[in-house]
């Protein structure tokens, strides 16, 4: 099965960056993330799920604001990478960062403990860097992508409602292979958030990538 992809383009000024990707990636996580799973004691196979509660934030820098998941775990690890990328991008023309949705898959040979990653979305901004020479010029501008955010908002909503294909969880047993459980409070589908500045490619940190390693380990032994 082939990913689902979407594209989304902006040209901007570098302060814009942090809050145009932070708005379309917490968008698009409320609508990949659902309560807690905790297994019934009297039923090993079935699970309650928790409630999501949510938060609005004021960008700084547009005139807008978005809703994000009430969670600092989460906010945290998401907005790790996003000024991580902010800082790279400001050395570079244009980038890429992507947000993707995996599922997790065992491999078939006995010893490799480490499970396969099979991507089913794929969400990507792509940033093209301006530099304005007025305050004029940033007004307009600030008006512009604050107009564009909120429609890719309305898109991204479109999307959601429509009855693509999301991995469905069967049992107990496998909740680790679609659902990320790190999380003390919520549990999105399993994701990783990568980008690209000038020809290489960032992924999780290798703290991060040691975690889900040992986790893949003791899940498929």
């Amino acid at each position: 099965m082939n990913a689902r992809t979407q594209l989304f383009e902006f040209s901007c000024e570098s302060r814009h960056v942090p809050e145009i990707v932070s708005t379309i990636f917490h968008t698009i996580l409320i609508h990949r993330t659902a309560g807690k799973h905790t297994p019934k004691v009297d039923s090993p196979n079935a699970y309650t799920i928790g409630s999501v509660g949510f938060c609005d934030l004021d960008c700084d820098f547009l005139d807008y604001t978005y809703v994000q998941i009430n969670s600092n775990e989460l906010a945290q690890q998401v907005n790790q990478e996003i000024i991580a990328f902010s800082e790279g991008l400001k050395a570079a023309e244009c980038n890429k960062i992507s947000l993707e949705f995996y599922t997790k898959k065992k491999r078939s040979w006995p010893l490799n403990f480490q499970s396969e990653n099979i991507p089913w979305e794929i969400w990507t901004i792509k940033i093209e860097l301006m530099q304005l020479s007025n305050e004029n010029e940033r007004q307009v501008l600030r008006e512009k992508l604050s107009d564009m955010l909120g429609e890719k908002v309305r898109q991204i909503i479109e999307i959601m409602d429509k009855p693509d294909y999301t991995p469905k969880l069967q049992n107990q047993s496998q909740l680790d292979t679609i659902y990320e459980s790190e999380f003390k409070d919520i549990q999105p589908y399993l994701f990783r958030i990568y980008y690209s500045l000038d020809g290489t490619v960032n992924q999780v940190s290798v703290g991060t990538t040691m975690k889900r390693m040992i986790k893949d380990a003791l899940s498929f032994g």
